[in-house]
């Protein structure tokens, strides 16, 4: 093939494109591989906020295909050695051309530090099982609905399992795998841009911590506690707050007050109580069966109209 694929990072204003490309894919996986309604499962396939969110990792990749748009890959990286292809999809006018190999072994250059790649993809879709397979990748596991694969490119280091750790020594850029560190106290430590991932930290207690710029992604924090801290600038967006208790949260940021914005959140049947709501603002939101102080706004909104059509 003598057409020429390059890939780039996706930026917010691509957000409208890849999305209009995602629709035409989702449409194609669902007439290939699904029957009696059924639908794959592209979380927010059909949102450009979506593809605005997974643009600002600087991990989302277009496919070029001479300039023209013809795919989109996705990655996320759990530590320094591995990372998981978690979208890749190419348009269906320009599939079976070699596009899919090409772009593996374009990534696969771009981070040059991974050992190990995973992903995984819907049982349903046998030609994503021939293509993987057919690029090295095996299957790691399977389930009704889903089949895992990886491909080592490379042997781990030896595993780290003991050791003292002290002030004397530096261990900047070193590398932890396997390790039993249950219980451990760490103390005047510098952590700065360190990576956690596939790690056990239940009940773990944080304190006097900085964790300015500090991004949380695929985390199970549910039952969990933050207090008494500053989450000034913080962003909180494709969670799950079922069942989560806001309480006693003050706007400012230094000597001044920041607004909060809410959007695009499900609240339905929740409860803002004991709050000061001065000059919140309500726009573009279904509000059937909202009130305020038991007042239905259905009914002071109607109460409004009705008394400005007679001014």
């Amino acid at each position: 093939m003598n057409k020429r694929i390059r890939l780039e990072t996706a930026a917010e204003q691509d957000a409208k494109q890849i999305m209009e490309l995602m629709i035409v894919v989702e449409g194609d996986e669902t007439a290939k591989w699904y029957e009696n309604g059924e639908r794959p499962y592209i979380p927010g396939y059909d949102s450009e906020d979506m593809q605005k969110y997974h643009a600002r990792d600087g991990r989302y990749y277009k496919i070029l295909l001479d300039e023209a748009l013809a795919g989109v890959i996705l990655i996320s990286t759990t530590g320094r050695e591995h990372a998981r292809i978690d979208r890749f999809y190419i348009h269906p006018a320009v599939q079976g051309q070699r596009i899919g190999t090409v772009v593996l072994e374009l990534i696969e250059s771009l981070y040059p530090q991974v050992r190990l790649w995973t992903l995984d993809t819907p049982q349903k879709s046998p030609r994503n099982h021939h293509f993987y397979e057919k690029n090295g990748y095996t299957v790691a596991a399977e389930d009704e609905d889903e089949r895992y694969y990886e491909k080592a490119v490379a042997e781990p280091d030896e595993p780290l399992n003991s050791g003292e750790f002290t002030r004397e020594k530096n261990y900047s850029g070193h590398n932890f795998r396997e390790c039993n560190l249950q219980e451990a106290d760490f103390y005047s430590a510098n952590l700065h841009q360190a990576s956690f991932s596939n790690v056990n930290m239940g009940s773990t207690t944080f304190q006097n911590i900085n964790l300015s710029r500090t991004r949380i992604t695929n985390t199970n924090m549910s039952d969990s506690i933050i207090g008494d801290s500053n989450l000034s600038g913080v962003e909180i967006c494709h969670v799950s707050l079922a069942g989560a208790y806001l309480h006693d949260i003050h706007l400012k940021k230094g000597d001044q007050q920041q607004p909060l914005v809410i959007e695009r959140c499900e609240m339905k049947n929740s409860t803002i109580s004991n709050s000061d709501l001065s000059n919140l603002t309500i726009t573009g939101c279904h509000t059937d069966g909202m009130s305020i102080d038991g007042i239905l706004v259905s009914d002071l909104l109607k109460a409004y109209h009705s008394k400005s059509s007679e001014e």
